[in-house]
């Protein structure tokens, strides 16, 4: 009787420690536990692809839109505020599926006198303020120091377009947001374009209503 409860009593410890034995051997939550480990990480590079993806996109976009600006305006002989704002509200369609809103545009007009100094001729932004952005017209006759060196030639003209676009991330948008916080850019990426062009129908493209006297100190 006293050897069966000594076995007895030995049995509680054996199973014990063979349930410690077999929970130390045991793999079956292990790609669980690691996966769980790993799904953050997963996550932040599938948002960080996709969103660079989309920003990449956008930064295209931004370039072929100022080269459409001005490429529709280097077409016409004379423009007009009028004109311009058509102009600006058809290249607004390049933008999509990105907000126009985000978007600013300004095209100016360059003479470059018989001293190869740089002066405006004309500077025009949207009527529509949600495309104009932070842009403004810059004054008729001041000079300009943006045209490079080798687009001076003497007694010509050159059409100038710029685009800005505050990018923000159209997927995963609060995700970014949370990992800018706090930082300058709030979540959005400043994009920009500038293209220079030629006239194609005439030496310059004209301006209505035309200006009736020269920049002072022009050299033609």
């Amino acid at each position: 009787m006293m050897i069966r409860s000594s076995i007895l009593s030995r049995r509680p410890a054996r199973m014990a420690r063979h349930l410690v034995r077999r929970f130390a051997r045991s793999r079956s939550g292990v790609a669980a536990t690691e996966f769980a480990m790993m799904l953050p990480v997963m996550i932040m590079i599938w948002v960080g692809m996709v969103v660079a993806t989309d920003a990449l996109t956008a930064d295209k976009k931004v370039t072929l839109l100022a080269r459409t600006l001005a490429d529709m305006t280097t077409q016409m002989q004379a423009v007009s505020q009028s004109d311009m704002d058509s102009i600006f509200q058809a290249t607004e369609a390049v933008l999509w599926p990105q907000p126009a809103e985000k978007l600013g545009m300004r095209v100016t007009s360059f003479d470059i006198d018989g001293n190869a100094k740089v002066f405006v001729d004309w500077s025009v932004v949207p009527s529509n303020a949600a495309l104009r952005g932070t842009f403004s017209p810059l004054a008729r006759c001041s000079t300009s120091t943006v045209v490079p060196v080798g687009l001076r030639t003497k007694r010509t003209s050159v059409v100038y377009a710029e685009v800005t676009m505050r990018y923000e991330a159209s997927v995963a948008s609060q995700v970014v947001d949370k990992m800018f916080q706090g930082s300058s850019t709030k979540g959005e990426m400043p994009l920009a374009d500038q293209l220079f062009m030629r006239s194609r129908q005439a030496n310059k493209v004209q301006f209505n209503p035309a200006p009736t006297t020269p920049c002072p100190g022009f050299a033609s």
